[in-house]
């Protein structure tokens, strides 16, 4: 995409006054480390793309998940934080369908004590079409459909992250009277498609793609769209419906596919057909 711009809360810059004579009770104390929290999300939001830094190499051992510790960030900028001392095995879900997902998760309830608050993240199984909330996957497993309740094979699905550096500083579009004004410049980015699906010849999937976050006019005249797609195992890739806001991706096998990878990326770039916006 262009620019990214992640939701900023308004009281994101809103810290403690420290003063002589203060009281400071918890909720004070809590404000300030909600404080520390929240600029770190947002910097991180704002300075990588989500997913594993390091760790989190998921193994099959007897029917059972193991999951080494890891460090990740999820796509709210929460620094998910796995010691893997405990909680690292997870048995096979037999209510996810033949295949599911294993998901690093934020803690939505932290473990709580007395004088402690412990926000180390958990392992969860869940469906690949509905991933948890504030999670990043490690894996996807296959169960054995001859076998109920066996694990027949585990994928790695763990996506690196990625610097959102150099910054881009897209133009937004700023709408007025029904007319867009300073709209130009050049957009990119990359879709993953979900190609478990595309199993033979001609097997296709589409994706709308969005110019901008915020999905509203990114050109004033339809732009040249050109498309790749990275990895070995060859597709076709092809650009349809092309506006100011949006386009089509589709996604073609050309070959039977024999290999077990989930999933496939598509770079693409988006180049502006008019040098100047003219007002109607």
């Amino acid at each position: 995409m262009s620019a990214f711009i992640p939701p900023i809360p308004s009281d994101a810059a809103v810290r403690l006054n420290y003063h002589d004579g203060m009281f400071l009770t918890a909720q004070n104390m809590t404000l300030e480390q909600n404080y520390f929290s929240n600029w770190i999300k947002l910097q991180n939001q704002c300075l990588y793309t989500p997913g594993v830094l390091n760790g989190f190499d998921v193994v099959l051992q007897n029917n059972t998940l193991v999951v080494a510790p890891g460090v990740g960030f999820d796509s709210s900028g929460d620094f998910l934080v796995f010691p893997g001392t405990s909680g690292n095995m997870v048995p096979a879900a037999t209510n996810q369908g033949d295949s599911y997902g294993l998901y690093a998760v934020y803690p939505p309830t932290p473990n709580v004590s007395t004088d402690t608050l412990d926000q180390a993240a958990v392992l969860q199984s869940a469906s690949l079409t509905y991933p948890p909330s504030n999670s990043i996957i490690l894996a996807t497993v296959t169960m054995d459909s001859a076998n109920p309740g066996i694990i027949k094979s585990i994928v790695d699905s763990r996506v690196a992250v990625t610097s959102r550096l150099p910054a881009e500083l897209g133009k937004m579009a700023v709408i007025q009277s029904g007319l867009a004004q300073g709209l130009d410049g050049a957009r990119h980015g990359s879709i993953t498609f979900d190609t478990r699906t595309l199993l033979k010849v001609g097997d296709r999937v589409s994706q709308r793609v969005f110019y901008l976050a915020a999905q509203g006019p990114a050109f004033n005249v339809p732009p040249s769209v050109n498309a790749t797609v990275v990895g070995s195992f060859p597709y076709a890739v092809s650009v349809s419906n092309v506006g100011t806001s949006q386009f089509t991706l589709d996604l073609v096998a050309i070959e039977t596919r024999a290999t077990s990878e989930p999933s496939a990326q598509v770079n693409w770039l988006a180049l502006s057909n008019s040098s100047t916006l003219e007002n109607a």
